[in-house]
């Protein structure tokens, strides 16, 4: 196998690698929002940033070494034979499959975030609704605290 080659299927496995992660993000980031973790939700989002920022690193390598391998093959004439074919058979199957999964971990916590927002809108429209009928009560009853600490 040539040396582009290896490199090549190292850098799908370092992006695979980099999707499962990803993964396992979303997956803990859909954790922290169910247990309203909201210090657990923001280091998921940031960490879910920069495994992004990593892939697109990892994909500009990629699409460099690409254009290497394509200019080589120009320069020899023709088509080289890959190998292993069946290794990057096997490897570009389980890109696929990483890939499947953060899409659709993706589209569940787009899901989840969309019933949240709808929710917390809610319960705002619902406390503006009766802000007025409690207004007044939370005001005596904080006067009233005032009054008893006061005494203390």
């Amino acid at each position: 196998m040539s040396k582009e080659n290896t490199t090549y299927l190292e850098l799908l496995e370092q992006r695979i690698e980099l999707l499962n992660t990803l993964s396992a993000s979303l997956v803990a980031a859909r954790s922290a929002m169910v247990a309203v973790d909201i210090d657990g939700l923001e280091s998921r989002i940031a960490q879910q940033r920069e495994i992004c920022v990593d892939i697109q690193r990892l994909d500009d390598q990629m699409e460099r070494l690409q254009y290497q391998c394509a200019a080589h093959l120009r320069m020899h004439g023709g088509e080289e034979s890959l190998a292993n074919s069946a290794e990057l058979e096997d490897v570009l199957l389980r890109l696929h499959q990483a890939q499947a999964n953060v899409k659709q971990l993706n589209t569940a916590h787009q899901a989840l975030l969309n019933r949240s927002r709808r929710t917390v809108t809610a319960l705002l429209n619902s406390l503006h609704t009766f802000e007025g009928t409690y207004k007044k009560t939370a005001l005596q009853q904080t006067a009233v605290a005032a009054e008893l600490n006061e005494k203390v």
